[in-house]
């Protein structure tokens, strides 16, 4: 019984996932991509400042595809957020002026990815 009342509750939390991020994660985790939701539902529900398009995005965007590297962008945007973004949505990190070329606060279809 517990059980069902954990899935009941995550497929509450992905209701407000968009479909432009469920769709990403179907195309960039084929065969994993119940995992990967439930990755990020697990970490929408335990942390309520990632339960966040933007960060859900970007955290998929810097996975490539990869289940341990989903996690471990969650980790690290848990920890720090902002880092996280500018990885994801900015190129030239490392200098003064660092350009941005995406933005996650728009569908994945908005970025042309």
């Amino acid at each position: 019984m517990q059980f069902s009342l954990a899935v009941v509750h995550h497929r509450i939390k992905l209701r407000k996932l968009k479909n432009d991020i469920i769709e990403e994660v179907k195309l960039r985790f084929p065969l994993g991509n119940n995992k990967a939701i439930e990755v990020i539902a697990n970490y929408q529900e335990k942390y309520d400042y990632l339960d966040s398009d933007r960060i859900i995005r970007y955290v998929i965007f810097l996975a490539d595809g990869m289940l341990k590297s989903l996690e471990s962008n969650f980790e690290n945007a848990k920890i720090d957020p902002p880092d996280v973004m500018l990885w994801a949505e900015y190129e030239n990190t490392n200098d003064l002026n660092p350009k941005r070329v995406r933005d996650f606060n728009k569908p994945f279809i908005a970025n042309k990815l």
